[in-house]
């Protein structure tokens, strides 16, 4: 979620989920919003009802390619206007607008697992709650090998798509230190990711992966992240934007094909783990190829409550998979199917409207940006949770 998987005056574009601004480098774009918004309501109704909403899983997928359009595209203007990029501060701005709802939901999810509420001290070890504020979750699901599939019902499991982007983030700084002082920082930038893309789904369609690892395997999913970049390096390469009737058409073809996956893809699907994810993000990049054109496709996603809805998507992917497990027919007096997913959505919702008001958009207005200060804060804080996870659930 990829997963993200949604930022104030600086974070208007980066990442997951938005709170509604401008980035000085590019400028906001509310049908990216609006698209965040079907990505997550894709995943959460697959979480909440999946007989009738199968493939929804991908809309992590939809989230992958989406960050690497937009990070990528990010850190080359800066490096374009400036000569520099300052990844300190883009680091910071990462772990400012991501860390703080996640720390919180992690640490409520441990009380409420120390407090042996709804059985999660069962279904959940005190090294998952440490997995997830270190940006490790993938791994370390992937590390429990063939007992993964009793484990993924701990509230917490969601976050290995977060892992996967948040390692994202600090390998693609590492590139571009080593890119940037060529003559041509996004030419370069475009063939390593591309070489990636094609590394990664070579992988996934001809190696022989387990499960867990061809669903969550950093260097499997890689593809849905490189294909955003790619895009962005093109564009800038070129030196030419998105524009045209073609390209608006192109993107409702995309975006159809992508609800059809959503409506009739499946985790059952042999060729959806064998290089399925690539392919879904050739979709998802022709689908912001579109939206970049400013044609009907960009207008009819920028939608007000499609757009509000994504610029809550973190804070709902954070709470929706709880919920779900709170939530179920024994304890909802046999509340099943489209009703209780209804039920699900509403309290969802709530939660991260409250998530997005109380956490989010505080750290991001009043907290201060000063790389040194957010390092500080975020070691102390996640050290603090791998305290009282060790502490609760051990």
């Amino acid at each position: 979620m990829d997963p993200s998987p949604a930022p104030s005056a600086t974070d208007a574009v980066e990442a997951g989920a938005t709170i509604a601004g401008r980035h000085r480098y590019l400028r906001y774009r509310p049908a990216l919003d609006g698209l965040r918004a079907v990505a997550v309501l894709a995943v959460v109704l697959y979480h909440f009802n999946p007989d009738v909403w199968s493939g929804g899983l991908l809309g992590v997928s939809v989230f992958f390619t989406l960050s690497g359009y937009l990070i990528v595209t990010l850190l080359l203007r800066e490096h374009e206007r400036t000569g520099h990029v300052d990844l300190g501060a883009f680091w910071a701005r990462r772990i400012r607008r991501l860390a703080p709802a996640a720390l919180v939901t992690t640490t409520v999810v441990i009380i409420l697992a120390g407090a042996h509420a709804w059985g999660w001290q069962h279904a959940m070890v005190w090294t998952d709650p440490v997995a997830a504020v270190w940006s490790v979750m993938n791994w370390h699901q992937i590390g429990f090998g063939p007992d993964v599939g009793l484990r993924i019902v701990h509230p917490l499991s969601p976050y290995w798509s977060l892992a996967v982007e948040e390692q994202f983030y600090l390998v693609i700084g590492i590139v571009l230190l080593g890119v940037r002082r060529t003559a041509r920082p996004a030419t370069v930038m475009m063939w390593i990711t591309g070489a990636v893309w094609i590394a990664g789904a070579a992988t996934a369609r001809f190696a022989h992966l387990s499960p867990t690892m061809a669903e969550w395997g950093t260097h499997v999913r890689a593809p849905e992240i490189a294909a955003g970049c790619i895009l962005a390096c093109v564009l800038i390469v070129t030196g030419r934007e998105a524009r045209g009737r073609a390209a608006d058409a192109l993107g409702w073809i995309a975006f159809g094909t992508l609800l059809g996956l959503f409506a009739f893809a499946s985790k059952s699907q042999w060729w959806l783990f064998h290089g399925g994810f690539a392919l879904v993000s050739v979709v998802s990049t022709c689908v912001l190829i579109g939206l970049l054109a400013d044609g009907t496709l960009a207008r009819a996603l920028s939608w007000r409550p499609l757009v509000a809805l994504g610029t809550i998507s973190y804070a709902v992917y954070l709470v929706h998979w709880p919920v779900r497990l709170v939530l179920i027919p024994e304890r909802t007096g046999g509340l099943d199917g489209a009703p209780l997913a209804l039920v699900r959505l509403a309290v969802a919702l709530a939660l991260a409207v409250a998530l997005h008001l109380a956490v989010e958009r505080p750290f991001m207005r009043r907290f201060p940006a000063r790389p040194p200060v957010v390092l500080g804060a975020w070691l102390l804080a996640s050290l603090g949770v791998t305290v009282l996870a060790h502490g609760l659930l051990a």
